[in-house]
């Protein structure tokens, strides 16, 4: 056999298999029945990745909340829980998120957190698992550099084992989304970053623009914590209008990012590699001059790391890597598509990022 007809077959197989997990996630009965969602034909309605085996509530003790005390008591503990939130709700403090938990969010809900100081996260995931977080829009008080420990809009703190998909995320005061002190297994789909209120200044920790959208691995010193962890998915996500830098921001873990949108004007730097990150971007839009002239930074001179950028639209294919560790290429099942239908597929009002589905 010819090494032109190993390839077909390879490439045959290959695609039986995505139609498979495609067919597979249509069919997915946790938290998905029910459902009248007109989805993208690139949306496989699951986890993929890193996180393919996040099944959250699993469709068990379903509630529906409308209120801080409802959604707080039903997000305690380990019980397995799938939570509709409706309408909107505004936070005096961060909410506590245990494990085995689904948090749905049905059209149009929301929620917000506007204090600005150390309790203005919303959802805090400390040593968490087995958590979904689905089409909800999540509000911050604006970038304000208090040097604040996890106030993030969703802090994953020791996490494991996350996905979050069809979110708006917006205006987290220490982040939108950290990924830290060994979280692991974590797939991101079709959200959507950014930042809308101005950055104030005058924080006291010292940064007056604090728009940093996804900051993973907190420390170069948490290699006890860190190493071999922090392995993440980013699949069809946006990273857009006031995102100043971290997205993401890597150290330590493996991290995809795969058929996401690069289109704002404030970006310092996009994808920032720290020590021992090993990342692979691929298939992305880099759409605007600002996106591509700072898409790739060493912030802080650190070593040993690998990045790899292919098959993007703007952004020329790139390998950049410091030390012995070879580079991490994405070895599990998902869908990918040409990079120069990125702006389109991602920005679609009806099946693009950002909570778009319809329960």
């Amino acid at each position: 056999m010819n090494k032109n007809m190993i390839r077909i077959m390879r490439l045959v197989l290959f695609v039986m298999m995505a139609s498979l997990m495609v067919i597979a996630c249509k069919k997915n009965k946790d938290d998905n029945a029910g459902t009248a969602n007109v989805l993208s034909p690139y949306d496989m309605n699951c986890p993929v990745g890193f996180g393919m085996n996040v099944t959250g509530g699993n469709g068990q003790n379903v509630v529906t909340v409308t209120t801080q005390e409802e959604l707080r008591n039903v997000l305690a503990g380990t019980e397995p829980a799938t939570v509709y939130v409706k309408g909107k709700i505004t936070l005096d403090n961060t909410i506590s998120v245990g494990s085995n938990k689904s948090i749905l969010g049905l059209s149009g809900a929301v929620v917000s957190n506007t204090h600005r100081d150390t309790t203005a996260g919303v959802f805090q995931l400390m040593g968490s698992d087995n958590i979904i977080i689905r089409n909800l829009t999540i509000l911050g008080p604006g970038a304000y550099d208090i040097d604040a420990n996890y106030s993030d809009n969703i802090a994953l703190v020791g996490a494991t084992n996350v996905w979050v998909d069809h979110c708006d995320i917006q205006d987290g005061i220490d982040g939108n989304m950290d990924i830290v002190m060994g979280s692991d297994n974590v797939c991101v789909s079709w959200t959507r970053f950014r930042y809308l209120i101005a950055p104030p200044g005058g924080g006291t920790g010292g940064n007056d623009d604090h728009r940093n959208s996804n900051l993973i691995g907190g420390s170069n010193n948490n290699m006890d914590i860190d190493g071999g962890k922090l392995n993440c998915t980013f699949i069809n996500c946006w990273w857009g209008e006031g995102c100043a830098e971290r997205c993401p921001r890597v150290r330590f873990g493996k991290v995809h990012v795969v058929n996401s949108l690069y289109d704002g004007e404030d970006f310092t730097y996009c994808v920032g590699y720290g020590v021992y990150s090993n990342i692979y971007v691929e298939k992305c839009a880099v759409i605007t001059d600002v996106a591509r002239e700072h898409f790739l930074q060493d912030y802080h001179g650190d070593k040993d790391f690998n990045v790899q950028v292919t098959g993007c639209y703007g952004y020329a294919d790139t390998t950049i890597f410091q030390g012995e560790q070879g580079q991490f290429v994405p070895e599990y099942r998902y869908i990918s598509y040409d990079a120069a239908k990125v702006l389109s597929v991602v920005t679609d009002r009806e099946t693009g990022a950002g909570p778009t589905m319809d329960w």
